[in-house]
């Protein structure tokens, strides 16, 4: 038997509740129902799912905000973390930034999460601050990291590298 596909499509409503079941497994402060559909209605935000047939096993999002893009949400369902499915969702909304004419992204990470930390700078975000016990529960501090000239050749490489690495299709076959 063949394996589904691997597909990255625009969240909607009908997918809040498995998300949030998702977010209560990977956050301490899980978005509530209210949050999601006000994400899901703003037009300056881009959340998206990753799924399999018909489960989903993660999702993430940005928020954009003229001409840079905020990272606001990753999340993997446990049972399919280390699987390379966290750097095709960041590939993803890195294409769509760069689609939409951004210039730079950033997000916040903990400090203590230094796999996570990795992942982000294989894109080529570095840190570029911190901040003081962003976190609760536990509590943590925040890295802030940052990827700057999107826009450029450097980084339109350095994002089909990762995809010829790990075999991902290009973003415009995803959709």
């Amino acid at each position: 038997m063949i394996a589904p596909v691997l597909v990255i499509e625009p969240m909607a409503a009908r997918h809040i509740d498995v998300i949030r079941a998702i977010d209560a497994r990977c956050y301490s402060s899980p978005w509530g129902v209210a949050t999601w559909r006000t994400e899901l209605a703003e037009k300056t935000r881009h959340h998206v799912v990753a799924r399999r047939g018909d489960e989903i096993l993660g999702h993430a999002g940005i928020l954009v905000i003229l001409d840079e893009v905020h990272v606001t949400t990753v999340a993997i369902h446990p049972d399919h973390q280390s699987g390379g499915l966290a750097t095709q969702l960041v590939l993803h909304l890195l294409d769509h930034a760069r689609s939409i004419g951004g210039a730079s992204a950033t997000l916040e990470v903990r400090a203590s999460a230094r796999r996570t930390q990795r992942l982000y700078a294989r894109f080529g975000f570095q840190p570029a601050g911190a901040r003081k016990s962003y976190y609760s529960a536990p509590v943590d501090d925040a890295i802030v990291m940052w990827l700057h000239d999107l826009q450029t050749p450097g980084v339109g490489q350095r994002l089909d590298l990762i995809r010829h690495e790990i075999g991902a299709t290009a973003e415009r076959d995803l959709l």
